[in-house]
């Protein structure tokens, strides 16, 4: 509802400005009008034509109520129909957005709603707490923390990252270092390739001049060094970025803890 009320009072302010200087342009044109007619007729040689001939005169006399009539109250109508029609239109386009975002899902019908049931409170009786909305929450807060962990999940399952992570590799020689990160790579590797096949953002090599077009994806390019000017660009390829050819990550694994990665294990002699 607070984008149909900001619509609605940004739309209804343009539209009596709109139809204010229509109406100025309007009586602006009249008069101009008015003034070009009596200046190639002269008000004084018509009323000496009426003086002469009595249909004329007559027919002048008879004008002559509209006439001021269209003076006084002229400008006044034409400015309040104006603003009338204004304020029509204001209405329908305020009912069309109404009803398209409606239709859109995008704000809550009144008439479809389910109405609040009003139950009265007992004495001496417990008030109800929303429980199960608040169940809900968290269990779309931990959802959403194990879908972040997910991945990580995996790679210490196929390839012990993060056994390798957390280990004080000073305590190793590089030979020994050298050997054991073999192993995780080529398991990680295995498991990346299969979940997510990544492939490069630009299919260059790096070191290659590029030229970055004018309607590049900031997300899949980004600039560095001394940029300016409009593109596109040309530059030195430093990296050739990533992006995820599929995503086919295994099942989610069920946990009540939505912060494990790994389970411990414990082998039972």
């Amino acid at each position: 509802m607070n984008i149909i009320k900001s619509f609605s009072r940004r739309s209804l302010a343009w539209i009596l400005f709109f139809m204010l200087v229509l109406s100025a342009l309007l009586n602006g044109a009249l008069y101009w009008g008015w003034c070009v007619l009596t200046r190639v007729i002269p008000l004084n040689v018509l009323d000496k034509a009426a003086a002469q001939t009595p249909e004329l005169q007559a027919g002048l006399n008879r004008l002559q109520p509209w006439t001021e009539f269209f003076k006084l109250y002229f400008i006044p109508i034409s400015t309040a129909v104006l603003v009338i029609i204004g304020l029509i239109l204001w209405l329908f386009l305020r009912g069309s957005l109404a009803r398209q975002m409606r239709k859109n899902g995008l704000i809550e019908d009144k008439k479809s709603a389910p109405k609040k049931s009003k139950k009265k409170k007992v004495e001496g009786m417990p008030a109800k707490t929303e429980e199960k909305p608040q169940a809900d929450k968290k269990a779309q807060r931990d959802l959403n923390q194990r879908y972040y962990l997910h991945l990580l999940s995996v790679l210490q399952r196929e390839g012990r990252l993060v056994d390798f992570l957390e280990e004080d590799l000073n305590l190793y020689e590089d030979a020994q270092i050298g050997a054991a990160v073999r192993s995780i790579q080529d398991n990680c590797q295995k498991t990346v390739n299969k979940s997510l096949s990544p492939q490069p953002v630009l299919e260059k090599n790096e070191g290659d001049t590029v030229t970055v077009p004018a309607d590049f994806d900031p997300a899949s390019i980004k600039l560095t060094g001394h940029v300016g000017g409009e593109p596109p660009f040309t530059g030195v390829l430093r990296h050739r970025g990533w992006r995820a050819a599929k995503l086919e990550l295994p099942t989610l694994s069920v946990s009540q803890d939505p912060r494990i990665i790994a389970p411990a294990e414990v082998e039972i002699q």
